[in-house]
């Protein structure tokens, strides 16, 4: 009996550790990764068709997801602004139920710049 109760809770344990938990940090690949493309190119022609800045998506280095409240894409990538190429931080927080609710932080080395865009 007690062996059935340790079989089962190991199992539970492992039923959590491989689906995406609210709050936790899934790295992203696949599909998920050109879901969260979509979702970056999305933002980035939003944002230069407005008051910018104007980049364009050299390549996804690294990206992840977490489900927090509504989701938030952390990528780690080259962007072209003109004919330059830099290394930056990007984070997209999406609450798309709000006014504006996509909000778009881009860390790079020459400083840090948050925009806010509708869906």
């Amino acid at each position: 009996m007690h062996s059935m109760k340790i079989i089962f809770v190991f199992g539970l344990a492992l039923t959590f550790v491989s689906a995406d938990i609210v709050g936790g940090i899934t790295e992203l690949s696949g599909d998920d990764l050109k879901e969260a493309e979509v979702t970056l190119n999305k933002s980035l022609s939003k944002l230069a068709s407005g008051d910018g800045p104007n980049y364009k998506l050299g390549k996804i280095i690294k990206a992840t997801r977490q489900i927090v409240a509504g989701t938030k894409y952390v990528y780690d990538v080259e962007l072209i602004e003109g004919s330059k190429t830099k290394v930056c931080n990007v984070v997209i927080v999406s609450q798309p139920w709000l006014e504006n609710g996509i909000e778009v932080t881009f860390n790079c080395p020459d400083g840090q710049v948050v925009k806010r865009h509708s869906v």
